[in-house]
């Protein structure tokens, strides 16, 4: 038999183990990690909004959005907020994006923002996070404060902003469905 026929057919089957030992690590790994996430989401939602005040709903977002949360006056339909997961590209590159939680109030007011997950670099874009963006209307970014030296963090979150402020007027107006 031809040495590289063999060798072929053990890399193979070598793949083919090591991808099934994978998807069992997965299975029994990935609930916990989302248990996490979720975990780390409703923590930043609780700086935002004291939850036992309104009737919390979730929808699952689509193209660069993820959960959205929804905010009703106890007992009504009455939209009081939602707080939008959305992702955007920042200097990291592909493999992982910028994540942010947006609190929007009915009245478009901004009442808060968290980034809660990135991958930017220590000392340039991962120290900006934190930073307050001067943006309190999400109807009107032209006040957005981006940081020197870190371009694409800054644009990132700006783009943020944008995808949010492109939908929240629609999804307030009736266009979000649960």
């Amino acid at each position: 038999m031809n040495k590289g026929l063999i060798s072929g057919l053990v890399l193979l089957t070598i793949g083919i183990v090591c991808g099934l030992l994978l998807s069992v690590v997965n299975y029994f790994t990935a609930p916990k990690i989302k248990e996490v996430e979720d975990a780390i989401k409703y923590e930043a939602l609780a700086e935002f909004y004291t939850l036992a005040d309104y009737d919390l709903s979730e929808v699952e977002g689509t193209g660069d959005f993820g959960t959205i949360f929804i905010l009703k006056t106890k007992g009504t339909e009455n939209i009081e907020a939602l707080v939008y997961t959305v992702s955007a590209q920042g200097y990291s590159g592909a493999s992982q994006k910028i994540q942010m939680l947006i609190a929007v109030n009915a009245d478009l007011s901004i009442e808060g923002y968290k980034v809660v997950s990135h991958a930017e670099s220590t000392g340039f874009g991962a120290d900006i996070v934190d930073n307050d963006f001067n943006v309190t209307q999400i109807t009107d970014l032209s006040r957005f404060d981006s940081v020197a030296d870190v371009t694409e963090t800054s644009n990132g979150i700006l783009t943020c902003f944008t995808l949010v402020s492109q939908r929240v007027g629609n999804d307030l107006g009736g266009g979000l469905s649960e």
